[in-house]
């Protein structure tokens, strides 16, 4: 798991005043997230997110923040009907979101006294931003969040000053309050704007995105190679389990063959195949797996280190190979047809690019 809180990061460089809990917050658990909230040092306010099962909010419910002697009060919500994903690496993300409507009516009005303006981040979606702002009262200025398009101006919403910037980074919200001199509210002006190629990168942020960039590229890559590790080594078990399931139907023809066929037993010991093993012994290659899965009977995927050796009863080519299994033996004169694809499994043009199927056959016809 990717521990990386860049998001944290670069409102902890911009300077946030404040955030509230999102969904992707909590995607990797709520645990998780603190832990990262922790470290960044970003002051969060959640009215209506508790720890799953306790009466515990995860992080204070509101704060008071003092701007040239004004002081604005500051909460958030987030809308329990918005669909939160969970990593895969988790169980549950850890939280209980209560009804934000609720919450607000308890939160604000002990806010309100402590402050001269309320402002509430609602992580919501427009719609349901909309209805906090029209169903509870007290609110002077609502932060739209979840919602993808934003308005270029802020608007009212019944007696709540409604801020609409977007989401994603794609836009930035320079929105203004006036005051006279003796603190009283006069108006608000400011608009949200495109964050595109004209407006100069910081240094700094550009440079902690890189190395963010970086880390999540490296991870990512790190993470595909070992799931395909992962893969294959469940792929080598099931053909060893396969490959072992077929060794123990293989019988090997001194246990099966010879007794009811011991002319052609004899005949074959007289072919190449019967000294298959020998002429890897020969050269050197009795371990190499390769080698073994044509110059043994029953045994087409043993282990790629060299480690696991052929039992003595399945050693060259033998009936097997060509016939079939034994325990498949029948009757009924179907059993042991001879074809070319049963020879061109081992016969391929790397090993044996002078094949012929009648000239080989010929050889240990019997």
């Amino acid at each position: 798991m990717l521990v990386d809180n860049a998001n944290l990061r670069g409102m902890a460089m911009i300077g946030y005043d404040a955030t509230t809990v999102g969904v992707q917050d909590i995607y990797r658990g709520i645990e998780y997230y603190v832990d990262r909230v922790t470290e960044a040092g970003v002051p969060v306010v959640s009215a209506n997110v508790y720890y799953e099962g306790t009466e515990d909010l995860v992080f204070p419910a509101s704060m008071v923040v003092d701007v040239a002697g004004v002081r604005f009060g500051i909460t958030g919500v987030l809308n329990p009907d918005l669909r939160i994903n969970v990593h895969r690496e988790i169980d549950s993300h850890g939280v209980d979101i209560v009804n934000p409507v609720d919450a607000l009516a308890e939160v604000i009005p002990e806010l309100a006294g402590r402050c001269d303006f309320v402002v509430v981040l609602s992580h919501s979606g427009l719609t349901r931003s909309k209805d906090l702002a029209e169903q509870v009262t007290g609110i002077d200025y609502l932060v739209v969040g979840s919602h993808n398009a934003h308005a270029s101006e802020p608007y009212d919403v019944g007696n709540t000053t409604v801020i609409q910037p977007g989401y994603r980074g794609q836009t930035m919200a320079d929105y203004r309050l006036h005051f006279d001199t003796d603190g009283t509210f006069l108006s608000y002006s400011g608009q949200a704007f495109p964050l595109d190629d004209k407006k100069p990168a910081d240094a700094a942020m550009a440079l902690m995105l890189k190395e963010h960039k970086t880390a999540v590229e490296t991870a990512s890559k790190q993470r595909a190679a070992e799931q395909a590790e992962e893969r294959r080594r469940q792929r080598d078990a099931q053909q060893a389990a396969q490959q072992e399931e077929y060794k123990e139907a293989c019988l090997g023809v001194n246990d099966s063959c010879k007794r009811c066929h011991q002319d052609k037993y004899e005949h074959w010991l007289t072919t190449a195949h019967a000294h298959a093993f020998e002429t890897l012994e020969k050269a050197l290659q009795s371990t190499n797996p390769e080698c073994l899965r044509c110059h043994t009977t029953c045994n087409l995927d043993l282990a790629q280190d060299g480690s696991e050796e052929v039992p003595t009863e399945l050693r060259s080519v033998q009936c097997e190979s060509c016939h079939g299994i034994g325990t498949e033996h029948n009757r009924e004169g179907s059993f042991g047809t001879i074809r070319v694809a049963t020879c061109v499994a081992c016969h391929d043009p790397e090993n044996s690019p002078d094949f012929s199927f009648p000239t080989y056959l010929a050889q240990v016809r019997h």
